[in-house]
This record gives structure tokens, sequence and C-alpha cells, in this order.
């Protein structure tokens, strides 16, 4: 079964310990709280305390933000940006042994797959993290603490959906000691996600505009991923009628620590650092023009060639060029976006090109990208139907990139819009040799197949 009780890192008494001094000290409070390695090896017994809960809410809080950016090398993998990113058309393979997942012919026993295990330990600390809280609220703070769990839970349960397959195993919550898996398919996935946004909203109200505008935009990210093709004009409405009330300039960003002792930013450790994957362009017929279009919102230098790992030329990619360099997850860019989709879904195409050009036209800041008023020339309308469809998930791709959203929208593109998977995958000749296989998502390790309660996925389609 994938570890979910972790027997290596910090003792229980460290962990609880700094916890405790991150509370009560604000300097370096970011390095401290993202200090936490491995909490699961606190028992169950004495994590019942106020303190417990701390060190698990810490610790939950830094699993979400691996899931996303993963960490830096040896025994710790990647985070959904990289993995995602890889087998979508957003980066590709500078290291020997990773092609499995670029050329879209996945080994599930090899690095790296290995994501899988910040999904599965991000979910488990989760609900730990949900279950202490409620036993031992803090003095202060508690509702936003449990709100942010909630938003972030569905999130990890969002993403785990748009980049699985069908029918992937996670803890059950139901048993501390004796741990058990449910396996849940992409449907409750997308339901359950739901589920935790409505919670973190009823808890925090109006109460805190930046969790509740969380929700709002994972909520809504999930009602555009649940739309069926020939009848998204109803999810994506109400999807937008959530985000209607998100600021623009809102941006939900992870938080990375400059201490190695800390958790990194994994996505400048793999491509900047130590180039073991390189910004794609182009890649496979189908994919976007990401570093020759020379856009503000992609940060990488196709003038500029290093040496990956395995001797290819990798573009100097500075999208991420430090250890505590922010990934935006969820944004008020994202939410226009959705609003634009809705315009297009209801035939609103004079509304859908002026959201569009409202965004380019201003300036914009998220993450580590800042675009100007004059940055962005407006857009045009294509005069099609599947050339709107190309220019909103262009932008997508182009606004949100290694954000963890693009393998997710070619997955839509195919279910949603009717595209082939060869016309929206990388495919044809493979540029280390052979040709791009079939796989549209990611699976789980092979290890977890030594679950009694999971064998394989229940099917891969997109």
């Amino acid at each position: 079964m994938t570890r979910y009780k972790i027997s290596h890192g910090l003792t229980a008494a460290a962990a609880v310990a700094v916890a405790l001094t991150a509370v009560a000290c604000g300097n370096n409070l970011q390095d401290r709280l993202l200090a936490v390695q491995t909490p699961d090896i606190i028992t169950v017994t004495n994590s019942n305390s106020p303190a417990g809960a701390q060190a698990f809410y810490t610790a939950a809080v830094g699993d979400f933000y691996r899931v996303i950016g993963g960490d830096r090398g040896g025994s710790s993998p990647l985070g959904l940006n990289l993995t995602g990113g890889l087998l979508a058309d957003e980066i590709f393979a500078a290291r020997a042994g990773t092609e499995t997942i670029d050329n879209r012919g996945i080994n599930p026993n090899n690095f790296p797959i290995d994501s899988w295990t910040q999904v599965s330990n991000a979910h488990t600390r989760n609900l730990r993290a949900l279950h202490l809280l409620l036993l031992f609220p803090p003095a202060t703070g508690g509702t936003a603490q449990l709100a942010t769990i909630h938003a972030n839970e569905g999130l990890v349960l969002t993403i785990a959906a748009e980049d699985y397959c069908n029918g992937i195993p996670l803890w059950d919550g139901k048993d501390e000691i004796n741990i058990t898996t449910a396996t849940m398919s992409t449907a409750d996935l997308y339901n359950a996600a739901v589920a935790q946004y409505d919670s973190a909203l009823a808890l925090i109200g109006t109460s805190d505009k930046t969790i509740r505008s969380i929700a709002l935009v994972g909520k809504a990210r999930t009602l555009v991923d649940q739309a069926k093709a020939g009848a998204l004009g109803t999810n994506f409405a109400a999807a937008a009628a959530l985000v209607g009330e998100v600021a623009t300039n809102f941006t939900y960003n992870t938080v990375f620590s400059k201490s190695t002792a800390g958790v990194v930013n994994g996505i400048y450790d793999w491509m900047s650092a130590t180039r073991n994957f390189g910004a794609s362009d182009k890649e496979g017929v189908n994919g976007l023009d990401f570093v020759s279009a020379k856009d503000p919102r992609v940060k990488v230098d196709g003038t500029k060639i290093l040496r990956g790992q395995d001797g290819s030329n990798v573009p100097t990619f500075n999208q991420y060029t430090t250890t505590d360099a922010a990934v935006a997850i969820a944004t008020g860019i994202e939410a226009r976006l959705i609003e634009a989709e809705a315009q297009l879904a209801a035939g609103n195409t004079a509304g859908f090109l002026a959201t569009l050009n409202a965004l380019r036209a201003a300036p914009q800041s998220y993450g580590t990208v800042t675009t100007t008023a004059t940055s962005l020339a407006p857009l045009t309308d294509p005069g099609t139907a599947d050339g709107r469809v190309n220019l909103l998930f262009r932008e997508r791709a182009f606004w949100m990139y290694m954000t963890a959203h693009r393998l997710g929208d070619m997955r839509r593109l195919i279910r949603q819009y009717g595209r082939t998977a060869e016309s929206v995958f990388p495919t044809g000749a493979y540029f280390k040799g052979g040709a791009y296989g079939t796989d549209v998502n990611l699976v789980p390790l092979q290890s977890e197949t030594n679950n009694p309660n999971w064998s394989a996925c229940t099917d891969r389609n997109p």
C-alpha cells in the first residue's frame, strides 16, 4: 500500500516544537512553518492535544504545497505541476529515464510517476488535520484554519481528478490505526471536492475574502471539469456566477522556503538548478509554442540554450528562479477565464473576446509573472467555433503555464469539445526515438497494487 505513515524525519516532539515556535514567533515564520517534513510519525495518542493539532495543520499546508510544486531532489518526488506538465505539452524530459511520461507511454514503476506519493500524503494529512482541529481548536483562528484545509483538500481532489485515471485509491478516513482506502472514481473525486469547497465557504462566510476566493475559484474550476459534452452551458454558467465576486487581482500562491530545511520550490530545483526537464516548444505536432511565442506569461529564454542532464538542449527557464519562488494555484485571472468560457458556451462571442482582452490590457501580477498594459496585443475573433475554442485554451495555457492546469484542460478538449487525443496531445515521432504512445492521464505508483483494496485503474479514458 502507498505510504500513509512515514517513518523518517522529525520526531513528534520536534514537530510540535516547530509548530509552537511558528505560532509564537513572527520572524522566519515561513521557513518554520514549512520545516515540518514527516508528521505522520506523531502517533495518534501524542497528537491528541492542541499542539498536535497545530503540528498537523502545519504539515498539511506544507504537503499541499508539495502536491503543486514538489520539493527538492533525492527522496522527495515531483509535484503535479511537473508530472502533469510532462505528460502534457508544457515541458519535456531532459533526464534519461523520465521519457515514459513525456512520450505518453507511462511505466507505473518509473520515476517521476511518484508524484502519486504527494497526492496520497496530502489527502491523508488534510483529513487528519481536520479531525484534530475539530477536537482541539486553537484559541484564535481555528475557523480560518479549518476553512483553509477544506479548500486545500478540495484542490487536491480536483487536481487528482484532472490528472489521474478513473478509479484511484485514497484513504477513506475511517480508521487512524488500520489504514484502508476507497477506490474513488473521477466523478467521486469531483463530488467530494465540491463538498470540501462548500464546507470551506460555510465556515468562512464573508469574514475572510482570501479563503472565500480560494474556495469559489476551486469550486468553479470543478464545475467546469464536471460539464458534459453537449451540455456545457449550465455548468459553465453556474461556475461563472460563483466567481463573479472574485477580484481579478486575487492570487493564491504556494509559500515555499528560502531554507533547504523547509519545503522548497521543486520546479526551480528540477528545471532551473539541475535541468532535468526543459520548457517545450511545439512539442509533438500539437504542442503550443511556449518558447518561440516569447510571451511574457511564459518566462523562458529560448536564445540562451543550456545542457540538460542527458545532454539535450534546454532553453533557460526563468519562471521559477529561487527556492522560494511562488506558484499561483488559484487566481482572479482564472476566474475571468471561467467567465469567458461561459460566454463562449452561451454564444456571446463579443463578450468572450472582451473578457479575454480586458485581462490582456490591464497589468497583471501572479506567482512570479508580471504583465503590463502594453505587453499583450488585443485578440481578434478567429471567425470559427473551433478557432474560438483554440483561442480560449491557448489563453488558459499561457496565463496558467506550469500551475497544474494544462493536463486537465487538454483532457477537457477531448471530453467536452469532441477533439481526438491525437489532435490535442503530442503525437507522432518522439524526439528521443520511437513514437509517442496513447496515454492521456497519470496512474498511481506500481507499489499501490500491493494495496488489497485496489488493483488497477477502472479505465484510462480522458
